[in-house]
């Protein structure tokens, strides 16, 4: 995998189950060249993102292990970030006081509702108004100035839930709005293993970003040092099919050009 980064990946100190140590470990035994860790970072007090007094232990380690690797492989500092209309601010000085070199920002809940974990509200309104909610929070977290990467964009569709006509200007209309922010689109590897069975984004997507010139990124979600770079193969041969020759990599927020 000469060349290969994956850029959305959790430890124990968010939900993963492995150290960051061990996690390097295995994405050198499988020849990556640079990885991003990416644990949770979210205003709601749940259990599945990293406690804020946690913050600094999760700096200090990422920063020795990036030093210590250095010969071996790139360690990029990264950070998963929940989307929430209404707190821009208090996001933007949480991100600013942590020294990532990129930030996701991703949608889990609409409203108080954690949609990707919690299936009780599926069924509340349409899947047809589900996907507008949806899509209207991720065209919001793009307009916010708030991150590089919008993650998982389709992720609405994890338990296998479509909407019922199609939905193709709403795309469209998000991926113009990612666009004309200037962010990357995650290609996020995670999804062939979630019940939908599905790349997020899905072909589709990723036709749609790559015919409005929307640069993508690699991330394979790994929650265990195993997952990383899973369906990598797939995912590089799918970019390629669709056109794409090149995946952005970051330093301290700087995008970089990756031959594919």
């Amino acid at each position: 995998m000469i060349g290969m980064v994956d850029y959305h990946m959790h430890s124990v100190l968010s939900d993963g189950q492995n150290s960051y140590e061990e996690m390097i470990r295995v994405a050198i035994s499988k020849g990556l060249d640079e990885i991003g860790f990416t644990d949770h970072v979210c205003l709601k007090p749940v259990d599945w993102a990293i406690r804020m007094e946690d913050i600094p232990v999760m700096t200090r380690q990422i920063l020795d292990l990036k030093e210590e690797y250095k010969g071996q492989i790139q360690i990029r500092y990264g950070i998963e970030v929940d989307y929430f209309p209404g707190y821009e601010d208090e996001l933007k000085g949480l991100i600013e006081s942590i020294p990532v070199d990129f930030v996701i920002g991703s949608v889990h809940f609409i409203g108080d509702w954690n949609f990707d974990v919690d299936k009780s509200l599926y069924g509340k309104w349409t899947n047809d108004k589900l996907y507008e909610k949806y899509f209207g929070l991720v065209q919001k977290a793009a307009q916010s100035g708030l991150f590089d990467t919008i993650g998982h964009i389709d992720i609405i569709k994890k338990f296998r839930v479509y909407p019922e006509t199609n939905q193709d200007k709403l795309f469209e209309d998000t991926i113009k709005i990612i666009k004309a922010n200037n962010l990357v689109v995650e290609l996020n590897t995670g999804g062939m293993d979630r019940p939908c069975a599905e790349f997020t984004p899905s072909s589709k997507l990723l036709e749609m970003c790559y015919s409005h010139h929307v640069p993508i990124t690699l991330g394979s979600d790994a929650h265990r040092a195993e997952q990383i770079a899973r369906h990598y193969e797939s995912a590089t041969s799918l970019l390629s099919h669709i056109g794409y020759t090149e995946i952005v990599g970051f330093n301290k927020r700087i995008r970089r050009i990756i031959r594919l």
